[in-house]
């Protein structure tokens, strides 16, 4: 009976599918319960595992960009650097040639040396004078040629507008002298290629003995330093008229007050206005040849025109030399010229430097006559010299 009870148990026991297991190690159950290699910070999900290697990939792009942008800011410092040594050296090229040629003792022209020995102290009306040793002389040429061909000694054109640019460099004082075309001055006479000899003549016809181009302008410009008591005059400027409306496009127009009214245009006399291209052309170059002084008012509205391009191109170019760089650049389309970019630019920054704003211009005086066929005028000796003394030369004490 016993023994009966005892297997019914265990049926029991089977059918009801339990069965007793060993217990498990305690390192077994620590490790069912709480897995030894989890971390806290470990991704739970599957999204934020993605959002961690998204992480990741933006640190890396970043790092990449970071780098690419680092490379990029020392190549642009390495060229602006380069740029910057260049500049300097280009600026440094401009002044040695500029005082190079200014310290010369004499001008080099096919028509002879004009020399300036003597004179570097003066005296004038109980006032001593001493000479500026640091000044640079351009002859600004505006010349009109009526033919494309160029036959030297006979249809080359002539000075129409004759000025001087003198830059004292240590103030950078600039100022215009305008001469007018119709000066009865010494100029060079030539036969072809041979000197012949100086004659009195209109001063505009100096540029004619010339080729149209550089010996034109070397003759003018040894003109112009005869009628200056020999200052030195090393450079020059020779513009075709036709250029007159680029360069003032080129500054956005001249805006001045005009002297003349000019026929066929819409520019009245002392009525405000800006002048573009052909306009500006025509104000300066325009005259009534049934009156004698009329090279004269031409030159007046010259001197006009140039002061106000001048003032505003060095108001605009404030700070920034490139500016007058421009426009030195759209002039030498028109013109023939000693007068490199590197001086020129050496002249510019040291008139920029200074912070002079305007050039001051000034005409020659004297009285116009009517000659045996064209106009002559006669320059007033004592203008001449005081206006030489006024911009060459500053004043160091008085006579004894």
């Amino acid at each position: 009976m016993e023994e009966s009870e005892t297997k019914d148990n265990a049926l029991d026991e089977a059918g009801s599918g339990t069965t007793s297991t060993p217990e498990a190690p305690e390192a077994t159950k620590a490790s069912e319960g709480t897995p030894t290699l989890a971390t806290s910070d470990a991704p739970q999900t599957m999204e934020e595992e993605v959002l961690i290697r998204k992480k990741k990939r933006h640190h890396s792009r970043r790092k990449k960009i970071l780098k690419r942008v680092a490379i990029v800011v020392g190549i642009l410092v390495a060229i602006a650097v380069v740029i910057a040594v260049a500049a300097f050296a280009f600026m440094k090229s401009g002044e040695s040639a500029v005082k190079q040629a200014n310290t010369a003792d004499d001008i080099q022209a096919d028509d002879g040396a004009v020399t300036y020995d003597e004179g570097r102290t003066v005296e004038y009306n109980g006032k001593t004078y001493a000479l500026n040793e640091n000044m640079v002389s351009v002859a600004v040429i505006g010349y009109d040629r009526q033919t494309e061909e160029v036959v030297p000694g006979k249809s080359v054109g002539q000075a129409d507008a004759v000025m001087v640019l003198a830059v004292n460099l240590d103030t950078g004082e600039t100022t215009g002298i305008g001469i007018p075309r119709d000066s009865m001055v010494e100029v060079g006479e030539f036969m072809g290629d041979t000197f012949t000899g100086i004659s009195t003549m209109q001063l505009c016809l100096a540029y004619a003995y010339g080729d149209g181009g550089e010996l034109s302008s070397q003759y003018t410009a040894s003109a112009v330093s005869r009628v200056l008591y020999n200052m030195p005059v090393n450079y020059y400027f020779s513009l075709d008229m036709d250029g007159v409306g680029a360069l003032a496009d080129a500054i956005g127009g001249v805006s001045l007050t005009p002297t003349q009214s000019i026929p066929g245009t819409n520019i009245v006399e002392g009525e405000p206005t800006v002048l573009f291209g052909s306009n500006a052309l025509k104000y300066v170059q325009w005259r009534d040849t049934s009156v004698l002084t009329s090279s004269l008012d031409r030159q007046t509205r010259q001197s006009q025109f140039v002061e106000t391009f001048c003032k505003q191109a060095l108001s605009s170019a404030q700070g920034n030399v490139g500016t007058l760089v421009n426009l030195y650049t759209t002039a030498s389309n028109y013109a023939v010229t000693n007068l490199g970019l590197n001086e020129f630019s050496y002249l510019a920054s040291s008139v920029l430097a200074t912070g002079i704003a305007s050039v001051d211009m000034t005409t020659l005086q004297g009285t116009m006559q009517q000659g045996d066929k064209f106009a002559e005028f006669y320059l007033n000796k004592t203008n001449v010299y005081e206006t030489v003394l006024n911009v060459y030369y500053h004043e160091v004490g008085s006579e004894e």
